[in-house]
């Protein structure tokens, strides 16, 4: 079960100089938000650490919002998590950049590959890893861009369980290694607002090659198809959808494998505990904004991992549902933080505390 605490939020706007068609805008702002905090989960014990959210547009009105975030955090077992990450549209949305670039030092659990896992299965390793994700696409019709993704990682996995699995089994990557893949990327975005819609849809396809013309350790393919909906009720509540599957094929390392879990895909299970080849979630939630600056959420999702040797079996879909608040950071910029408490048969009770929405 994960609690997390926050102990001071301090938010505050810089009005932007008056700037050329490459930078902010005249009269937008760039909204900083500092949130240093203290959590604490099983994994980490409790962790000290602080991060921030900045937002801001790049031109006029008709340009989406763009959103950058940091943080830095130091755990009692000298764990360090730091990463920056980004989302930014150009003048008149011509080019999107998103990307992410941090070190991690960690702690996960491993449970096994497939559904025909149990509780007694359960390992944990320590892994160490710079991370390096890079997307562009350029717009090419109204809504639609196109572009290119870059991923890569390099693990080094140590700390594993002498009698464990992933020592004594047949698992592709238990010491680790370096995960290279790179392929084009199509994405579709009506969405009326970048931090919280309320209307549109979003649809996302990628497809990686990783290899080792590109340093790759591990040769295999990944596609990703990521499709979301919104439905206005009212002005003040909206339905909300997510598909999301991800298929990988060739040797795939077990910590590249397609999962379920985490803050974002079937919150109430622990991220990683399902993984395989593949993956297929639906997500639904409905949001309601009783007042100017506060809502709430009521959530819920079905989701399987299966592959060639583990097939897909309807009776081992899993479910998770769930409810949390939400408290818009400030009156003009749509950035909530969210707390959500989910919930999964036979599972704890998950919390999760974070920036935006899970989809």
């Amino acid at each position: 079960m994960r609690f997390i605490f926050l102990f001071l939020f301090v938010s505050f706007n810089c009005l932007a100089q008056k700037a050329d068609s490459d930078g902010i805008g005249k009269n937008d702002k760039l909204t900083i938000s500092v949130l240093p905090l203290v959590y604490y989960t099983p994994e980490t014990k409790w962790v000290f650490g602080a991060g921030a959210v900045g937002s801001f547009k790049l031109a006029n009105i008709d340009t989406y919002e763009s959103l950058i975030t940091a943080g830095l955090a130091y755990s009692l077992r000298k764990q360090i998590l730091t990463y920056a990450s980004w989302r930014i549209f150009t003048p008149a949305n011509k080019d999107l950049f998103i990307g992410e670039v941090g070190w991690y030092s960690y702690v996960y659990y491993f449970y096994g590959v497939g559904n025909d896992i149990a509780e007694s299965d359960q390992e944990s390793y320590s892994a160490k890893y710079p991370r390096i994700r890079f997307d562009y696409a350029r717009k090419i019709s109204p809504n639609l861009y196109l572009g290119i993704r870059y991923g890569f990682d390099s693990y080094d996995i140590y700390d594993l369980d002498p009698t464990g699995q992933l020592i004594n089994g047949e698992f592709t990557g238990p010491q680790g290694g370096v995960v290279s893949g790179i392929g084009p990327l199509l994405v579709y975005d009506s969405r009326d607002n970048q931090l919280y819609p309320t209307n549109g849809n979003y649809a996302e396809v990628s497809f990686q090659q990783y290899a080792k013309y590109l340093g790759s350790d591990f040769k295999y393919n990944r596609v990703v198809v990521d499709l979301r909906n919104l439905f206005p009720i009212k002005d003040n509540q909206v339905f909300a959808t997510n598909f999301y599957s991800e298929l990988t094929s060739g040797g795939a390392p077990f910590f590249s494998l397609a999962n379920m879990g985490g803050n974002k895909r079937m919150r109430g299970l622990f991220e990683g505990k399902y993984r395989d080849q593949n993956s297929v979630i639906l997500q639904g939630e409905y949001r309601y904004k009783f007042l100017p600056r506060w809502g709430a959420a009521f959530f819920s999702g079905v989701g399987n991992v299966f592959s060639a040797e583990n097939k897909f079996q309807f009776q081992n879909t899993k479910l998770t549902y769930g409810t949390g608040g939400r408290f818009q950071l400030t009156k003009k910029k749509k950035l909530n933080l969210r707390l959500d408490l989910a919930h999964s048969p036979g599972e704890d009770l998950q919390f999760y505390f974070t920036f935006g929405e899970a989809f």
